[in-house]
Parts: C-alpha cells; sequence; structure tokens
C-alpha cells in the first residue's frame, strides 16, 4: 500500500460491499446509481458500493470488480486515485485495477485526428505486477485489431518475435519444407498470395533447471473468407479477428516470462491466411496429416483445427509434459457461453478442476464443456480415417475438439475456443479485439 504521506496527496476510492461496512459519517450521503454499483464523487473522495454485486458468486464478482473498474477510470477522468479499503475475501482488488488501466486503451494508429486525453492514474502496491498485465493485454487487442491489409501471417510472426525479448527462435517453417512436414497447415494457407504464405514458427524460453515442458499453440489464421465454403458478408466482417488465439498465446508467453516461470516454455504459432484461390484446398479434399491420419475436408470454413492439429502432434512429439492451445475456434462455442466466457475442454480431470477453481479467484472467465465421446462417430469419413468438421447441426464446438483430441497422445491437454473480442457495454464503450483467459492460464502454470 502507498505511504501516508504520499497518500494524502491523492484522492482514496472507498470501496463498500455490504452497507454496515460504510461508516455512519457516509451514510448520509447522496449516490448516484448504477446498474452494478452505486458511487459518490467529491474532490476529496469517492465512495463505492457494491451491495449490488455482493450475493453474485466468486468468479461473477471478480468479473463485475474488473468491468467496474473501467466504468469508474472514466467517471473520474483525471486526478490520482489510491484504495484506501477494500472489503469483501472472496474478491481480489487487482481486478479493478487492471479494468482502470484498460480503460485507458485507445487504438488510434489509423486516424488522421488524434486526441490527447487525461488519464485518471490508480496507485497501488500491485502497480507493477499490473503493468505487466497491460501491457500485454494492449498488446493483444493491437495486434488483433490491426486489419489483414497490414497483417499477414509474417507480419504477425514479426510482432510476436519483437515482442518476446526473452524468448529464442527454435523453427521457422515454410514453403515446401512446411509442406512435407506440417501438411495441414500448408494446405489451409496454400489459397493466398506470395506475400501471405503460411508459416509455423517455434518460440523457445528455456529455464535450465525446470522438468516441465509446456507447449502454447496459437491460432493464427490472419484472415478467415472460409476459403471455398466462403462465408457471408456478415459472418467475414469481424474475421481479422481469427488470429486472436495466436495473440493471446503471445501475451501470455510474455507474462511467463515476465513472471519469470520455472517451466520449459514453448510457443508455437501456426499463422495462414484462409483464402479463396485456383490453390485453395477443396470440400472433399483428402490431406494425409503429420501424424499420419489421413483427415477428409468436409469444409474449407473448418480450418483452424487442422492447422492445429500438426502442431499439436508435433508437441506431443517433443514429449510435452503440458500442452494448451487457445483458438477462435467455433461459433458454436459464442452460441452456448456468449462473447464474454471462452469455453475450454480439458482431457484431465484434475487439471480441468484447478483451472476452473484458478478462473474463479482471477475473475477470468473459463468454463468447462466435455470431451463428450458419444459424439466423435460424427466425424466419420466413408473414405478417410475422419473428417474435420460433424455431420450434425449440433454440438459444434465439442465435435471440433473431439477433433483436436485425436491429435492428443498421452499428454495433458488443454484446449481454450475463445471470442478474442469485446463488444462496447453499458460499463466501456471499448469494441474490439480482447486477451481472454490468459491471467487463469498464467497461475494454472505457476503451480504445475
Amino acid at each position: 500500500m502507498t505511504s501516508k504521506s504520499k497518500q494524502l496527496k491523492k484522492i482514496p476510492i472507498y470501496i463498500f460491499f455490504v452497507k454496515n461496512q460504510i461508516p455512519q459519517e457516509f451514510k448520509k450521503l447522496s449516490f448516484e446509481k448504477f446498474t452494478s454499483y452505486s458511487v459518490y464523487k467529491k474532490d476529496d473522495k469517492i465512495l463505492l458500493n457494491l451491495e449490488k454485486i455482493s450475493n453474485l458468486n466468486t468468479l461473477q464478482k471478480n468479473y463485475k470488480l474488473f468491468l467496474i473498474g473501467q466504468a469508474l477510470s472514466k467517471y473520474c477522468k483525471s486526478g490520482d486515485f489510491f484504495i484506501d479499503y477494500f472489503g469483501c475475501e472472496q474478491t481480489d482488488v487487482k481486478n479493478f485495477i487492471l479494468g482502470w488501466n484498460l480503460a485507458n486503451y485507445d487504438f488510434n494508429k489509423f486516424r488522421s485526428k488524434k486526441f490527447q486525453k487525461k488519464i485518471p492514474k490508480i496507485f497501488h502496491e500491485s502497480n507493477n505486477e499490473i503493468s505487466l498485465f497491460t501491457e500485454s493485454y494492449f498488446f493483444i487487442r493491437d495486434l488483433i485489431n490491426t486489419p489483414a491489409n497490414i497483417l499477414g501471417p509474417k507480419e504477425i510472426f514479426n510482432e510476436a518475435k519483437k515482442f518476446l525479448k526473452k524468448f529464442t527462435l527454435s523453427n521457422f517453417v515454410v514453403g515446401k519444407k512446411l509442406e512435407k512436414n506440417f501438411p495441414l497447415i500448408s494446405a489451409v494457407g496454400q489459397g493466398a498470395d506470395d506475400l501471405k504464405k503460411p508459416i509455423f514458427c517455434e518460440f523457445k524460453f528455456n529455464k535450465k533447471k525446470s522438468k516441465k515442458k509446456v507447449f502454447l499453440i496459437g491460432k493464427g489464421v490472419s484472415f478467415d473468407t472460409g476459403g471455398l465454403n466462403i462465408k457471408t458478408g456478415s459472418g467475414m466482417s469481424l474475421m481479422k479477428k481469427d488470429m486472436g488465439g495466436a495473440a493471446n498465446c503471445i501475451g501470455l508467453a510474455k507474462l511467463i516470462s515476465d513472471f519469470n516461470l520455472d517451466v520449459d516454455l514453448r510457443l508455437l504459432l501456426c499463422l495462414v491466411e484462409n483464402s479463396i484461390s485456383k490453390k485453395s484446398i477443396r470440400p472433399s479434399d483428402i490431406i494425409k496429416s503429420r501424424n499420419g491420419s489421413f483427415v477428409e475436408i468436409g469444409d474449407t470454413d473448418a480450418e483452424g483445427r487442422l492447422i492445429l492439429a500438426d502442431a499439436i502432434s508435433y508437441a506431443c512429439e517433443k514429449n510435452a509434459d503440458l500442452i494448451i492451445d487457445m483458438a477462435t475456434l467455433t461459433g458454436a462455442s459464442r452460441v452456448a457461453m456468449g462473447t464474454e466466457v471462452p469455453s475450454f475442454f480439458c482431457n484431465d480431470d484434475d487439471l480441468a478442476m484447478k483451472l476452473i477453481d484458478l478462473s474463479q479467484k482471477t475473475g477470468d472467465p473459463l468454463w468447462q464443456l466435455p470431451l463428450w465421446e458419444n459424439y466423435s462417430g460424427q466425424l466419420n469419413s466413408a473414405h478417410a480415417d475422419f473428417k474435420n468438421i460433424g455431420n450434425s447441426m449440433f454440438g459444434g464446438a465439442i465435435t471440433a475438439a473431439l477433433f483436436l483430441e485425436k491429435f492428443v497422445k498421452d499428454v495433458p491437454w488443454i484446449h481454450v475456443d475463445l471470442m478474442a473480442w469485446t463488444r462496447a457495454n453499458k460499463f466501456c464503450s471499448y469494441e474490439g479485439g480482447e486477451a481472454m483467459g490468459i491471467r487463469a492460464i498464467l497461475e494454472l502454470i505457476k503451480r504445475i
């Protein structure tokens, strides 16, 4: 906590969760009422009453605290503040501070007129830690928000290389070598022009004393037309964000190195553009994957699982102790979970329960869906080992995960299906690329 002498120069924010926490001298003040909180603001103090969210469960309470931090930062507009009191054992004040910081994000590099604005500052003992999260969140948002005419596979790779200063590049595969060794990645990206050629790359953060080898795998489709199974115009409108899994993995990898975690970390990025040309893969094509299985292309718009499959096979060959992939994989997950809650799948029940617990404690939503084996028959193919998409309109997120599971060989594995995009809401006007799940996963990696 900031020293008392310094606090005197800053405005306190008193945070209360129940009425009996509010000192008698404050109880007669008139609060402004908002959906999830009430606030009283004067030049010398701010009172924040969170009674309206006090009965929510731990995850939602922490997440609301994150959102309220954004809202209050905008409400305060300018000045220096500190948190004087925080009254709930189930919540983590870091959510409030991170939300406060993120409210100041602005993606304006493509605006001809840029405006300087006053930014309110909040001071807390966790400021250094929160600044690391803020840096990764800003990077992830910037990368996702950059359009595909500027950010293709090569540019994503270059941005990752610049951002990951503590990492070494241990593998970079393109062209004929990619076609031979990562045939599914090559096939998905073969329809793009030469400036957007597909890439597989591996970055390494190695702690020599560590015995735990963790692989992060990011889906990096710089733009997804759907291929020959072309998307509609509205379905294509947000497809610059289809590299959101890769962006989140890069941001998470940076945090792992910032916190100097004792892991042998490998970041695998599968970078392609799913384009339409005379070279594009076709529905009914059959392609031999890296692990030797034959995949029938049931739908060229189910491309993300194809590129992840080869990377998962590679990680298994390298004796991974844990594999985590992140991908904007299915609309079915969004239908089930909405835009704010990523789904995850896991082949290890104990590991899944740890991640659920850490999601709640960090306020970083992740929700488990089942690897429901009885649906695996939907991937059957009459002419190959299996198809890349199920034959039913139901359970699409599950069948996608079951497809990926076919490439996992006796390794604990987590698959995160995320939106990587946030919409404007009553707490914050920002709409654009978003980091999701990385704080919860970071805490999990700390504990393996």
